[in-house]
């Protein structure tokens, strides 16, 4: 059974919305699941996780960002194997001279204009295990503009609104470890779409996979 740690619930992003992806993604007889709002939560294990899932910044009301140093003790964990998801909310608040951006994820939130339709397309002549089998997809959900470093990271998909389109889904190897991001999945009716459900569980199988012998 692997291990995860699920950093999720703020004021903008709540569990109750999150609870049913959730479940869908990490079903209780493949995960050992721990759930928290507070990044520093992953500082203070002793033994990483299989799995860190971003989905809030995890900076709990009366909390500080995480400093440069604490975030290197994250990178450290992911360089010695652990896979780590920036997914949505995850990706908000890194400082463009972080090492969450500089170092790790190679992708950071922006901007968001208000909700609209938005299209996530895996792209054209792209062959990966995260967008395998899946398809083009449009729900409802917060598009996110993200600031991503391709020559760091591979994009695989693209999320298109009436506004522009921009990077959507990237992944790269980092050490022993893995990363990815997701920028959609604000809403419920994105976050268990099945192609992104299909999307999601195809990312953390292939963060979760390496150097555990399967």
């Amino acid at each position: 059974m692997k291990s995860a740690l699920i950093i999720w619930n703020d004021y903008y992003h709540p569990k109750e919305v999150l609870i049913t992806a959730v479940e869908k993604l990490f079903p209780p007889d493949k995960w050992d699941v721990r759930k928290t709002e507070r990044a520093r939560d992953l500082l203070e294990l002793s033994t990483p996780p299989d799995l860190t899932v971003f989905f809030t910044n995890g900076r709990p009301e009366g909390e500080t960002d995480l400093s440069f140093a604490e975030q290197r003790q994250i990178v450290d964990k992911v360089c010695g194997g652990m896979g780590i998801l920036f997914y949505h909310a995850g990706l908000v608040l890194i400082d463009g001279d972080s090492p969450f951006y500089r170092e790790l994820n190679s992708g950071r939130f922006v901007h968001h204009p208000e909700q609209s339709d938005v299209i996530v397309s895996p792209l054209l002549g792209v062959s990966h295990p995260i967008i395998e089998g899946v398809g083009v997809f449009r729900q409802n959900d917060e598009h996110y503009f993200c600031q991503v470093d391709v020559t760091r990271t591979r994009l695989l998909a693209c999320a298109t609104s009436v506004h522009l389109t921009s990077a959507s889904v990237w992944c790269h190897d980092y050490g022993q470890g893995r990363v990815a991001g997701i920028s959609q999945g604000h809403t419920p009716e994105m976050q268990n779409d099945p192609e992104m459900l299909k999307l999601t569980t195809n990312a953390i199988r292939w963060l979760t996979e390496q150097n555990r012998g399967e």
